[in-house]
């Protein structure tokens, strides 16, 4: 089955009732960017990102959840291993692809991502609700968990000199190249060394993600093969899922996140950049 799939597909298997249907928008980014509608896919659970499904006693944002708390968090928004999940956003494409990582690395291996989200579910004239669905909450379970699919400052640090992978930067080029100052206060201008800027917005269309064919396109040219592991970052890890699932569109296998990203890379003095900045 595929990854990304259609509003026609997720109001098919939703009448049929077989699926766990995933709002994975951001609330503090959609009221800041005045794209929150109130409105949800009948039906849908709301996976709090920002708080529930973020590590609490991390100091940096959307830090990924630990190995511990997983089957309880999973249970309680009522997903099992065998449980077919689709993740949407209200924005089209910004969180979901972060959640669809995340659940990945959970082990939830059927899970599928709204393509162009709540507005393309509305644009093909499916009916919204005012309110999310109470959670059918399950018992806990085992999840074959992969921690190892999370990369740490460590092994970046390590890859600078020794590269196993290919860093891929999501942020825009004017925050890679360090023209532009980050949106987070206290952090550097520029990026890891040896690091690769695809920015997010140059793989979607309007709220969708491009064609398998510009999606491969995109990636050979910036001289990167099936063969290369990929490591994705940005600002805290979110944007860094959707380029890691545009990559998985194009047929790359090897794809893994470090989900310190540029909030940690960025605020540490000891840790190398380049930068274009005047300032630097």
């Amino acid at each position: 089955m595929e990854a990304l799939v259609s509003p026609y597909w997720v109001a098919n298997n939703l009448s049929a009732g077989n699926i766990v249907i995933l709002d994975a928008t951001l609330k503090k980014t959609a009221n800041k960017t005045g794209d929150m509608t109130g409105l949800v896919i009948p039906g849908a659970v709301w996976f709090d990102l920002e708080t529930t499904f973020s590590e609490p006693e991390s100091d940096l944002p959307h830090t990924f959840p630990s190995v511990l708390s997983i089957p309880s968090l999973l249970a309680g928004i009522g997903i099992t291993p065998d449980s077919t999940v689709v993740v949407y956003d209200q924005q089209g494409i910004y969180s979901a692809p972060r959640v669809w990582w995340m659940l990945k690395v959970m082990g939830i291996d059927n899970c599928h991502i709204l393509d162009g989200g709540l507005p393309a579910w509305r644009a093909a004239g499916f009916e919204v609700s005012e309110n999310y669905a109470v959670p059918d909450v399950k018992s806990v379970c085992k999840f074959n968990i992969k921690p190892e699919q999370i990369v740490d400052r460590f092994a970046v640090l390590d890859n600078i000199s020794a590269p196993r992978f290919t860093l891929v930067d999501a942020r825009p080029a004017a925050r890679f190249s360090g023209q532009q100052a980050e949106p987070r206060a206290g952090l550097r201008r520029g990026h890891v060394p040896h690091s690769v800027n695809i920015p997010f917005s140059e793989v979607l269309d309007d709220g969708r993600y491009k064609t398998r064919d510009v999606l491969a396109d995109m990636f050979a040219r910036h001289e990167l093969s099936h063969k290369d592991e990929l490591v994705f970052s940005c600002g805290s890890g979110v944007t860094a899922c959707i380029v890691l699932f545009a990559a998985h569109l194009a047929g790359f296998e090897s794809l893994r996140v470090y989900d310190g990203s540029w909030a940690e890379w960025g605020q540490d003095e000891s840790l190398p950049l380049k930068s274009e900045s005047a300032e630097l």
